[in-house]
């Protein structure tokens, strides 16, 4: 799995320009964590039959977005947060392959409504 990704990873860098050289920072087992550059990383968990992938970008802020794919990288689900957020925060469990959210704003949305 990791040459594939690591074909995949230098493809997105080549496509969105973001330099750098796509490098393993972590592995622990059944997750990977990947400097894409010095402010974005790629978080990987290859489940049973899935794979779970977030990509966090700071700027400063940090935000994440998550994706779910199956064995052949066929997207299968785009999970958001179980909150309103401009820049939601997401890792994934080590262990177990969890995306866990974090609000990562001091935004009181419900003073706009």
């Amino acid at each position: 799995m990791q040459w594939l990704l690591l074909i995949s990873l230098s493809l997105i860098a080549d496509l969105f320009h973001i330099g750098g050289t796509p490098s393993v920072v972590e592995k622990e087992g059944s997750y990977e964590r990947i400097a894409l550059t010095d402010s974005t990383t790629l978080e990987v968990y290859q489940g049973a039959d899935s794979i779970f992938v977030v990509m966090t970008a700071c700027a400063p802020q940090c935000s994440s977005c998550a994706r779910v794919y199956n064995k052949e990288w066929q997207l299968i689900s785009s999970p958001t947060p179980p909150f309103s957020s401009i820049f939601p925060l997401a890792t994934i469990d080590k262990k177990t392959g969890t995306i866990i959210w974090k609000d990562n704003d001091t935004w009181n949305y419900q003073s706009t409504l």
